[in-house]
């Protein structure tokens, strides 16, 4: 079962890491990359583990788990990285919104950084001509693997 524990950077941001079997697999400041590689690996369910305790979620998020998340949460702006990790897990982002511009971006990211053995859902679109260059701007963001 994949693993979603947080650790702040120096700016004391949150960083959602995404582990699997202890295995450290992505690490982003943007929730919404952390939700697009779980979907690209195409797992249903998740630990989420802070300073608080841990439990278990599905993937996509369920309302009923609202309660148990939030007592994990140590601060408004952890809650505020939760609370959008659960919107975005409710995206398909294989095929994104026609109005959704950013979906795509976060996909091609996750499963850019994720190994390719554990990705089981691909891009449905070939790869844009500016891919690299957005890639470059979203690495920004990335802590694992290191850019």
């Amino acid at each position: 079962m994949l693993k979603l524990r947080f650790y702040p950077n120096s700016r004391k941001v949150w960083i959602g890491e995404l582990l699997g079997a202890e295995t450290r697999l992505l690490a982003a400041t943007h929730p919404a990359t952390i939700a697009a590689a779980v979907f690209a690996m195409d797992e249903h369910k998740l630990c989420v583990e802070t300073a608080k305790g841990r439990c278990k979620m599905a993937f996509p998020f369920e309302d009923a788990e609202g309660g148990l998340l939030a007592a994990l949460m140590q601060d408004a702006q952890m809650y505020d990285w939760m609370r959008l990790f659960c919107t975005f897990s409710r995206f398909d982002f294989a095929n994104p919104l026609p109005y959704d511009t950013k979906a795509d971006v976060h996909f091609r990211v996750a499963v850019f950084h994720l190994p390719a053995e554990l990705v089981k859902v691909h891009p449905s679109e070939p790869e844009p001509e500016n891919f690299k260059l957005q890639l470059r701007k979203r690495n920004q963001f990335i802590y694992y693997p290191w850019c």
